[in-house]
């Protein structure tokens, strides 16, 4: 039972070697195939990847992910003797099958297309799961089957933009582009204003203009897109900062959404992933914002309530809490519910009928206390707030209590 388990250790680790070109001699080759009694010579490599893994295995423990992981292996192993190819676990999300096809075969990419589109049903069937299956050219020299698993690779990457569950040969794809003009700095600029004014609708337009287009055309490397987009994301969480946002949320926020886009499947679900990540920034933006609203709000009440008996104005407050006076009105209203002048007359006709009420200061000396230099004006204000004139209240309380 050992030497079946070392055996199989030993096999596939020669395959990675061979799809990794750990192996550059063909005479090593050959006595590794011997000593292991690998009969097949592989000239095609096929990849299979699990189509959103890290989603469906976000919530799972390990244990959950290895069985996942083995039934996928098992199905693909069941699938690939059927082309006598051999099957080998890569990663955790990729899976490998090489096989040899005939130098006569007359419509080889046809023929390939046929096997991946087997072992995609096969697996498919068997474990519920959607894969994606690319396929490499065939090569003659077995020391060149790297480049058919690379091709591979590459025909897997495909799938960000024609979607999961496909079968994709190299033969059949337009090469990508490296370059990435659309993501220009001007877009970012623009989509940082949006952030910044937390303009969430605004910036989901630019975000999804700039990957409309990129979907019309599918010509960019989605790596570099990634690479790319992980830029802006680092540049939206420095705006966020700037505009007054936790740094430890968005230092959380970011990273895991980093991650996000690095796993992202498709577009469709980088598109996802960076609506997530505006709506987040502005979120911890505006928190940031009130916030620091709380605390400027709070001086600002603190300082009308030591000041209310001198003529103080909204000038006055604002510029002690260095907003300006029309930012100040309007936020000052929607922190308190009232306007500056509603709140200071409020504050000192609260602090009459309080002197009303303990001591026996005379209407004159408590209008004055309070801010009123004219005793006549005082008594009108009480009288619209409290329904009677302050001598008034002053028996009648008293006389209550």
């Amino acid at each position: 039972m050992k030497n079946i388990l070392f055996e199989e250790y030993a096999r596939r680790g020669f395959l990675r070697d061979l799809l990794h070109n750990n192996i550059t001699s063909v005479k090593d080759i050959w006595n590794l195939q011997k000593q292991l009694n690998i009969n097949t010579q592989p000239n095609t490599a096929v990849a299979i990847t699990v189509d959103n893994y890290h989603s469906i295995t976000r919530n799972k423990s390990e244990i959950q992910k290895q069985n996942l992981r083995l039934r996928v292996l098992k199905s693909i192993e069941e699938a690939s003797v059927k082309f006598d190819a051999m099957a080998i676990n890569m990663e955790e999300d990729l899976y490998a099958v090489l096989f040899y096809m005939e130098s006569s075969e007359i419509e080889p990419v046809e023929k390939a297309v046929s096997i991946g589109k087997y072992l995609q049903e096969y697996v498919e069937t068997k474990t519920g799961v959607s894969v994606t299956v690319g396929i490499g050219r065939r090569y003659k020299d077995i020391l060149d089957l790297h480049l058919s698993y690379k091709d591979a690779l590459l025909a897997c990457h495909h799938k960000f933009f024609i979607g999961k569950s496909q079968v994709i040969h190299i033969e059949n794809i337009v090469p990508f582009s490296e370059g990435l003009e659309l993501f220009s700095i001007e877009v970012e600029s623009q989509l940082s204003v949006k952030i910044l004014s937390c303009d969430k609708e605004g910036a989901f337009q630019i975000l999804d203009e700039l990957l409309e287009d990129i979907i019309e055309h599918k010509f960019v490397n989605p790596i570099i897109m990634k690479a790319r987009l992980i830029e802006i994301i680092t540049t939206i969480v420095k705006v966020g900062l700037e505009a007054g946002a936790e740094q430890e949320k968005l230092g959380i926020l970011s990273g895991r959404f980093v991650q996000e886009v690095i796993r992202s499947d498709t577009i469709l679900d980088l598109q996802s992933q960076m609506r997530e990540v505006i709506s987040g920034v502005i979120e911890e933006i505006s928190q940031g914002r009130r916030h620091m609203n709380l605390q400027v709000f709070e001086e600002a009440i603190e300082y009308i309530n030591d000041n209310f008996d001198k003529d103080i104005t909204l000038e006055d407050v604002s510029g002690y809490v260095h907003i300006s006076p029309y930012h100040f009105s309007h936020e000052f209203k929607k922190f308190t519910g009232m306007n500056f002048i509603e709140y200071l007359t409020k504050t000192r006709i609260k602090e009459a009928k309080k002197l009303l009420l303990t001591t026996d200061l005379s209407i004159g000396e408590i209008s004055n206390q309070v801010g009123y230099d004219d005793p006549s004006y005082f008594g009108r204000v009480f009288k619209s707030m409290e329904g009677m004139p302050p001598s008034k209240f002053k028996v009648s309380k008293k006389i209550h209590m």
